[in-house]
This record gives structure tokens, C-alpha cells and sequence, in this order.
């Protein structure tokens, strides 16, 4: 999905419009500031907020979920805390960032493309522990937590290197430092290490991957992917081919 930069000019798609077009395009033509991604961090952390007074406090919402959720092997309650605080501090990190890092700027982006974001966030917050709603015992630190935490903590800190860097640059200039070097995007990449690490950690027993918060993976790498490939041609125009040559999109030595 593009946007910001990469977007189309609205005001050169509005001379382009014809006035006969119909609701579709309507819609299709709404657009919100590009700084409306900082509700996408609010919306985590308000979730993870919420989801940890339910299951503190067995409130109702929390009670009505259990009575329809049923695993035969459910996570243990290391494995819920683990996955919930990755979350957590995954979407105050970011909040963060949003407020601290992001320069003012008069991009826009499609109104859908932030509707489909806030409802990703409503529901990944609570595909990371819903598997575990029949939890009873705590359960000894696992090799699939030792290999999570690490991974969480390295991409946390590749991502927040990342845009620290993508901050400090002038507007419409080619990143070069740190991990920029080999891929186009690595905040991306970071993003995607990130949600595999609570993947992991919130795996169930025999598995290696939570398949409900899988499926929220597949749902950022795609749209990153495509964000990713915009941006590296969007460079490419910009700066020339001999600029980009060398650099992944995404995900090194694959794409």
C-alpha cells in the first residue's frame, strides 16, 4: 500500500476524476494525514491496556471470549504474560516514536488503508493470548522463549536504530547508514522479526508458531512487502539504480 512520498499526487488525481464517478471512487478518494499512524499505537498500547485488566480481573469480556475458546494444549500462563508484554512494549515503543521521531509532514494516506490498520491492531492484540484463555498452570521457561526473547529485544532495537536514523535525515534523502546499507527497509524486516518472536513465544505445546498471530505476520509482511518494493523504485527515481544497487527490499538474500 502506498502512501506519504509514494503516494499518488491527490491534486492531479482530482483533475483526473470525473464528476459522474460513483460512490466507489468517492470513498476511494478519501484521504487522511499520514501522521493519523500514531492512532495505530494508541489503539496497541489502549489493547494491551485493556486485555491485561481482563485477565487480571477475569472481567467479563474476558469471562464471555473463554466460554467459547477451547485448545487442547493451551499456553501456559509465562507463555500469555510473554506474548502480552512483547505487545505491549512493541506498541509503546512505537507510540513513542510517533511522538518523538515523526516530522511534520503534509502526506496523506487512503482512509481504508488506516481503518484496516486500526482494526488489525484491535485484533492482534488479542490473537496473541486468546489461545490460552483455558490456562492453569505456569509452566518452566521453554527453548522456544529463549529463542523468542532474544529475537524480540534485537529487533526491537534494529527497529527504533532504524527510524531513529530515518529521523534525523533531511527530507527526501537516501538513508545510507547502519542496516540501509544492504536492505532498502529494514525497519521493515525488524517489524516482521518482531511478530515471528511472538509468534514463538505464544506457540502452544508441540508447536512452534501461534498460528492465530501467524496470520497477523502474514498480514504485515505483505502489505510492508508491497510498501518496500514502492519505496526501492521510488529511490531508484529519485537517486538512479547505481544508488539502490546491492540492497534488498526487505528480507535478505529472498527479496
Amino acid at each position: 500500500m502506498t502512501y506519504g512520498s509514494r503516494g499518488t499526487d491527490s491534486e492531479a488525481s482530482k483533475g483526473e476524476q470525473s464528476k459522474s464517478r460513483g460512490l466507489f471512487d468517492f470513498v476511494a478518494s478519501i484521504q487522511v494525514p499520514h501522521t493519523w499512524f500514531t492512532h495505530y499505537y494508541v489503539v496497541s498500547v489502549a489493547s494491551s491496556i485493556f486485555w491485561a485488566f481482563q485477565i487480571y480481573t477475569h472481567g467479563p469480556v474476558f469471562e464471555f471470549l473463554a466460554s467459547y475458546s477451547w485448545s487442547k494444549d493451551p499456553m501456559t500462563v509465562n507463555q500469555v504474560f510473554l506474548a502480552w508484554l512483547f505487545m505491549a512494549f512493541q506498541g509503546t515503543r512505537r507510540l513513542y516514536e510517533s511522538l518523538t521521531l515523526t516530522k511534520p509532514s503534509q502526506s496523506k494516506m487512503w482512509v481504508g488503508l488506516w481503518l484496516v490498520g486500526m482494526a488489525y491492531y484491535v485484533f492482534i492484540g488479542l490473537s496473541v493470548w486468546i489461545e490460552g484463555t483455558g490456562m492453569f498452570f505456569l509452566g518452566s521457561p521453554s527453548l522456544k522463549t529463549c529463542i523468542a526473547v532474544p529475537m524480540f529485544l534485537l529487533a526491537s532495537s534494529i527497529q527504533h536504530t532504524c527510524h531513529k536514523h530515518l529521523a534525523s535525515l533531511k527530507k527526501y534523502t537516501l538513508p545510507q547508514q547502519y542496516w540501509f546499507q544492504k536492505v532498502v527497509c529494514p525497519h521493515y524486516t525488524s517489524e516482521c522479526m518482531i511478530y515471528v518472536a511472538i509468534a514463538i513465544v505464544a506457540a502452544p505445546p508441540g508447536q512452534w508458531l501461534n498460528k492465530t498471530v501467524l496470520a497477523g505476520l502474514g498480514f504485515v509482511a505483505s502489505n510492508l512487502g508491497v510498501t518496500a518494493d514502492s519505496t526501492r523504485r521510488w529511490y531508484v527515481k529519485k537517486f538512479g539504480a547505481e544508488k539502490l544497487a546491492g540492497r534488498w527490499k526487505m528480507v535478505p538474500y529472498l527479496y
